[in-house]
């Protein structure tokens, strides 16, 4: 029995590391991308928008392809549908290298590219989660550090390897480095069984066997027809898992994750270029993404063992994080010195992967492990429809008014709405008990 555990606890740690190294290439990709955006807007003669919705649309529509992952799971199993994602990655950004236009760029990296990073995250998110009973918190800070790691690295790395081989030969080494994440799901093991949480019961036929249909009567072959119809969309929706995006508490989730991923993937495309039409150089814009790094590290680590000894519950902690996340948006249009846009960029990435962290396990605590697949993946297509519908509109106001500014202040406004949905889950709570 011993030997079991140790053996589960070593698998729960392999999902752990393809988690970490899932992020720190996701955010490799996007921040690379945003890296090269002024590059890529001279190369391709487009506009601020079209750069910054493309880098968007990568997000966007790897969600999409993240409800897949449920039905490959079922079929191929965990570690085979998590390696073939992964390669998909970094053949992606090498084909990419070769693009001439952004529609052919957008296109490639949209449909490699973002469903490999979305199936993979899904995968690793829920093996993880059905895996740690203890300590899920510090199991969950050091697997979503990876984004951390990944803004601390690929900032610097990324401008160096567009200074030093252009934007093509930059995409090609970052896509060779991204070949790894295929690498590291060989470590995983399928999850162990959920529990059972809601036992299903056939319905007994009442009164004995049912007549037989009479094949002559159009009025039975209608009927059967209509059944039969009935039982494919009802084996559809129970194979994407739809019955879950039927829970109120679900859409609480989802709000709460949504807002943070949107905020966090339009800070790291569009910050580079904000800090540069304040006059800083292109390194210290990456010097900001650095510190964003380290205070993003700082807090997913550090807020783990907190969380996992009670010293702070889950929620408490979200409304702590909340409304000085928001704030830090809020006034980056008066902050133009070198400090303190590092220190701004230290807080609010800090606040916002602890937020984002806290959302796995607030998800887990109020949806259980039984269907986590399917409420990451409808998670992940949520934010992918706020992704596809606002990606582009901090570019688009930069192009209309020269300024990042107003653009921020808005994301600013969309850090508080998390707020309102956890006073929404006390309201239901309170009407439950009552």
């Amino acid at each position: 029995m011993v030997q079991n555990m140790c053996r589960g606890c070593h698998r729960g740690w392999y999902a752990v590391l393809c988690l970490h190294a899932d992020w720190l290439l996701w955010t490799g990709v996007v921040k690379g991308l945003g890296v090269m955006l002024p590059t890529l807007r001279v190369q391709f003669a487009a506009e601020t928008w079209m750069i910054g919705a493309l880098i968007s649309t990568i997000n966007g529509v790897s969600s999409f392809a993240g409800l897949l992952s449920g039905p490959l799971e079922a079929a191929f199993g965990t570690r085979a549908v998590a390696i073939v994602s992964g390669f998909l990655v970094g053949i992606s950004m090498i084909l990419a290298s070769f693009s001439t236009s952004v529609i052919q760029m957008t296109f490639i990296l949209s449909l490699l590219a973002g469903p490999g990073l979305s199936i993979t995250n899904v995968l690793t998110r829920a093996t993880m989660a059905r895996y740690f009973t203890d300590d899920y918190a510090t199991a969950s800070g050091i697997g979503t550090s990876g984004h951390s790691v990944g803004m601390i690295l690929f900032a610097p790395l990324a401008q160096l390897l567009l200074n030093t081989y252009g934007w093509r030969g930059a995409l090609m080494l970052l896509g060779a480095l991204a070949l790894h994440l295929g690498v590291c799901c060989c470590l995983l093991r399928s999850p162990p069984p959920a529990a059972a949480e809601d036992s299903y019961q056939p319905i007994a036929s009442s009164g004995g066997s049912e007549a037989p249909l009479d094949e002559s009567d159009p009025d039975a072959e209608k009927k059967s027809l209509l059944r039969s119809l009935k039982d494919a969309i009802v084996s559809q929706w129970n194979l994407l898992g739809c019955s879950v995006c039927c829970q109120a508490k679900f859409w609480i989730a989802a709000v709460v994750w949504t807002c943070s991923f949107f905020n966090d993937g339009l800070w790291l495309i569009y910050f580079v270029s904000y800090a540069e039409t304040k006059g800083f150089s292109d390194y210290e814009a990456v010097t900001f993404v650095t510190f964003g790094g380290i205070g993003n590290l700082v807090f997913k680590i550090g807020l783990g063992p907190v969380i996992d000894r009670g010293l702070l519950k889950i929620r408490a902690a979200m409304l702590v994080m909340m409304v000085p996340n928001s704030l830090a948006l809020l006034v980056l249009p008066w902050t133009n010195s070198f400090w303190s846009m590092a220190v701004n960029s230290f807080v609010f990435n800090g606040l916002n992967g602890a937020i984002s962290g806290l959302g796995d396990m607030y998800t887990r605590e109020m949806l259980g492990t039984k269907k986590l697949v399917y409420v990451f993946s409808w998670i992940d297509l949520v934010s992918s429809a706020f992704h596809l519908s606002l990606g582009f509109f901090p570019g688009l106001i930069f192009d209309k008014t020269g300024s990042y500014d107003k653009a921020f202040v808005s994301m600013g406004c969309i850090a508080v709405l998390p707020v309102v949905a956890l006073f929404a889950e006390w309201v239901i709570d309170r009407r439950n008990s009552s």
